[in-house]
């Protein structure tokens, strides 16, 4: 202890500690505060007045000269220059953001040098760890060396230049200074130079071990690509077996992402190049710099298959397909800096209408060079059955709202303006699997564009509760963005549960504010359903409670949908249940399992990362029965586009009814939920003693829609629509809800299949106003730029959803009579006044 308190007395090194300090709470300001962009460059400024501050001090003291134990004070000099060639980096990009262990593993090292202040106070074995450390610290900073070395000749010739490119030597310095303090140390313990070298030794067969599973999973993808190329097995794209195969671990998804996001080294190219090759770029996901992949790719190479192929993948097993959206302009500055959510929930309609209204920020610099404008792509997740019924874009501090038309004009209209006129549209897209994308464009370097979304939602009823889900979104960095969110209920919630972070407000009203939570719910009991109904143009819409009619079917043939979900005791059970029927599993082709070899099948099929079962090998779906599970990631029906295996597919589905399907997980693949939706199957979900209650009583759900009425499954209503007016006070969401349902009941199979849509489906969502397959929302900057795209808004129409939707919209001839009573109180009251003045 006496030890430690004389090497604290060292002032040098103590005003060294607070110099590193001072500097590192600097360098991570912009980690918790989004800066403006003129003034990031002043964190460097910061980081590099210290690092020289401190070097004139050791100057100053004469601690630079042989035996004035010096050393220490070096090192701490070479932490203020690293804090200092990060922060520079982020204005000159030497290499892309350090992964998280390489951040961390620097950390310790620093710290670790910033100890050997006091190494003779330690224990033997503290010593060993720390020139085991040592050892770690110099493979890292010789890695960094070689990283840099290209760049020495240049930064020698223009080092005198306020000294800035000296940063490029701070690794040599720290290895050669690294080597330099274990050689003193060992003078008095030979035993050190073991813990040393064991450190070295250790990183080195790390990354050895790490190469070797580099190459063997790089040779399995690209094997297994080349095999599904040429057997083309049931018509699926060569990824598509890639990704099936590919084991899901971080290792393997790097693999993939090399070149995307991991920076790699161009082996083809001279030497100046081999660590900063050019790459390919068609991932929103910021590039990083991870040593062990840059090693790897130099020594064992990279997967052989397309750019395209991998992102496919990725999309599939990873759940990417947000970063994977086609780009028209870069969105790498983009940052989300402001939510605000408000939300009116309807319990006694069992729905809801959020809106989200969003600032995104660019934080780039405004250089020529670089481009200002960038382009904002945002994917929201929404419920099932819900859809988008408002949109808004603010032009010069104006609010425009979306005006609905085809998704074709829509599309059109924004490509042609994005990319050759440069001006201000926004779009939203219905996707897949229950998404829309929202482009916004342009956002100018170091300034915002605000952007509102209206979502209208059934509440997802779980027994006797109600839940609300926020509607979260991938999209430019939302890590610090602040939220203000309000909750307002049309009645008295009963036995409301929300976040504590809520705050009751009276008038049943909840609000929050704070840092952006994506992922918070609500739950409270269900209320009775309203018998209010909504009218427009004719047709009044009513919400009733749904249960599932079930009719007799006894299954003749069961087909199981084996991948990796699937547990061995599940598939037991379930094939306990109906191994006294046909039962049937797909690998390549249809194989009936029987006692002998449906172990080894199981096995086999579960190696899986998803299954695409082929619905067109079942061949009486009127007595088949397809059980299945699913992993929350697949591809999306349009992930096969052209393909032999989707036109099967169409085929089959056109001249076939629907598929009874039982799903006994918690959710259904991509794959699967997007042919729900497009009410391919009759679909029941439950527990394996659901199933065997339906086996039993051989009975199944039936499916009841037609043009009158539509199911909304996760949330038990059901939607109706007659004919007639009703003077009750519903909200105007009832139609929205139903026409989206109504549409994806009626063209769902149709979109599927390439049949034309009906003018008549199209002229429903535009008089509902809700994006579907065959609609979009779109905002353009002039009246000129809608005529021109023959974008025309529709009078008879709902227009944008918005927070003040309450109730009916009056008929015309309901217009008429409000009009004429009007007049007629305004004659009662006003006629006396007229008589007197006559006379």
């Amino acid at each position: 202890m006496k030890r430690i308190t004389t090497k604290l007395k060292d002032q040098l090194y103590m005003g060294g500690l607070i110099v590193i300090m001072a500097s590192l709470v600097v360098f991570c300001i912009p980690l918790f505060i989004t800066l403006p962009p003129d003034r990031s460059m002043g964190i460097f400024v910061v980081n590099f007045a210290c690092t020289i501050g401190y070097f004139i001090a050791i100057k100053a003291c004469g601690r630079f000269k042989a035996g004035r134990e010096g050393l220490i004070p070096i090192f701490l000099l070479l932490i203020l220059f690293l804090i200092s060639a990060f922060a520079l980096n982020r204005d000159m990009n030497i290499f892309d953001d350090s992964v998280t262990w390489l951040s961390v593993v620097l950390v310790v090292l620093c710290v670790n040098y910033i100890l050997f202040q006091f190494f003779d106070a330690f224990s033997r074995w503290l010593q060993y760890t720390m020139t085991a450390l040592l050892g770690v610290a110099s493979i890292v900073f010789l890695y960094f060396s070689l990283y840099l070395a290209p760049m020495y000749v240049l930064s020698t010739v223009i080092v005198w230049i306020l000294g800035i490119s000296g940063h490029s030597f701070v690794p040599l310095l720290f290895l050669l200074f690294t080597i330099k303090l274990i050689r003193r140390l060992a003078r008095h313990d030979k035993k050190l130079w073991y813990s040393y070298a064991g450190g070295a030794a250790a990183i080195v067969i790390f990354t050895i071990v790490f190469m070797v599973q580099w190459s063997q999973v790089t040779r399995e993808v690209n094997l297994t690509y080349r095999k599904a190329g040429v057997a083309e097995s049931n018509g699926l794209p060569p990824w598509i077996a890639a990704a099936q195969k590919s084991s899901q671990g971080w290792l393997s998804e790097r693999i993939l992402k090399t070149d995307l996001v991991y920076s790699t080294p161009d082996i083809t190219s001279n030497w100046d190049r081999i660590f900063w090759g050019s790459s390919f770029r068609n991932f929103d996901e910021p590039k990083k710099h991870d040593p062990l992949v840059m090693t790897a790719v130099f020594f064992a190479g990279k997967p052989n298959l397309p750019n395209d192929d991998r992102i496919k993948i990725l999309e599939s097993i990873y759940d990417s397909r947000h970063q994977a959206q086609e780009r028209l302009w870069s969105g790498e500055d983009l940052y989300t800096e402001h939510i605000t959510t408000d939300v009116r929930v309807w319990p006694q309609f069992g729905l809801a209408y959020t809106e989200k209204n969003i600032t995104v920020t660019n934080a780039g610099l405004q250089e020529r060079w670089r481009g200002n404008q960038q382009e904002a792509i945002y994917t929201f997740h929404l419920p099932e059955g819900a859809v988008i019924t408002a949109l808004s874009l603010w032009i010069e501090g104006k609010e425009e709202k979306g005006i609905l038309t085809s998704k074709a004009k829509a599309d059109s209209a924004y490509k042609t303006i994005v990319g050759k006129e440069r001006r201000d549209p926004s779009v939203v897209h219905w996707q897949e699997g229950n998404t829309v994308s929202v482009r916004v464009f342009p956002v100018i370097a170091g300034q915002s564009r605000r952007f509102k979304l209206g979502i209208t939602a059934p509440l997802i009823r779980r027994d006797t509760k109600l839940v609300y889900e926020n509607i979260w979104f991938d999209g430019p960095a939302s890590h610090n963005a602040q939220e203000e969110a309000t909750l307002n209920f049309q009645q008295s919630p009963r036995e409301l549960v929300a976040p504590a972070v809520f705050s009751d407000n009276g008038q049943h009203t909840w609000k929050r504010a704070g840092k952006y939570e994506p992922d918070w719910k609500i739950q409270l009991s269900e209320s009775p359903l309203s018998t209010d109904a909504f009218s427009f143009d004719g047709q009044t819409y009513t919400v009733h409670p749904y249960h599932p009619q079930r009719v007799a079917f006894d299954a003749g043939t069961v087909y199981l949908d084996i991948n990796r979900s699937w547990s061995r005791p599940e598939f037991e059970m379930v094939y306990d249940l109906v191994k006294n029927k046909a039962v049937y599993v797909y690998d390549n082709g249809l194989v009936q399992l029987t006692p002998e070899n449906r172990a080894r099948l199981f096995g086999q099929l579960q190696e899986t990362q998803f299954s695409l079962f082929p619905l067109f090998e079942i061949k009486d779906p009127t007595t088949a029965l397809l059980i299945t599970k699913n992993p929350v990631a697949s591809p999306n029906i349009s992930d096969l586009a052209d393909s032999r295996y989707l036109q099967q597919l169409k085929t089959y589905l056109a001249s076939n009814g629907s598929i009874r399907l039982f799903n006994i997980g918690e959710h259904l693949s991509p794959y699967l939920k997007s042919l729900k939706e497009y009410r391919v199957f009759q679909y029941e979900q439950g527990e394996l003693a659901q199933l065997k209650e339906l086996l039993e009583k051989k009975v199944f759900v039936q499916a009841i829609e037609n043009d009158q009425q539509v199911v909304i499954d996760d949330a038990g209503l059901l939607l109706r629509q007659q004919a007639g007016a009703n003077p009750a006070a519903a909200p105007d969401h009832l139609m929205r809800l139903f026409a989206y349902n109504h549409i994806m009941q009626k063209a769902g199979s149709g979109l599927l299949t390439n049949q034309p849509v009906e003018d008549t489906l199209v002229q429903e969502a535009v008089k509902a106003y809700v994006v579907s397959p065959v609609s979009s929302l779109v905002v353009l900057e002039t009246q000129k730029d809608y005529d021109r795209f023959n974008i025309n808004d529709s009078k008879n129409s709902l227009k944008n959803a918005s927070l003040q939707s309450k109730g009916a919209v009056p008929e015309p001839h309901d217009w008429a009579l409000i009009i004429i009573a009007v007049l007629v109180i305004l004659t009662i009251k006003f006629k006396p006044v007229l008589n007197k003045n006559r006379i």
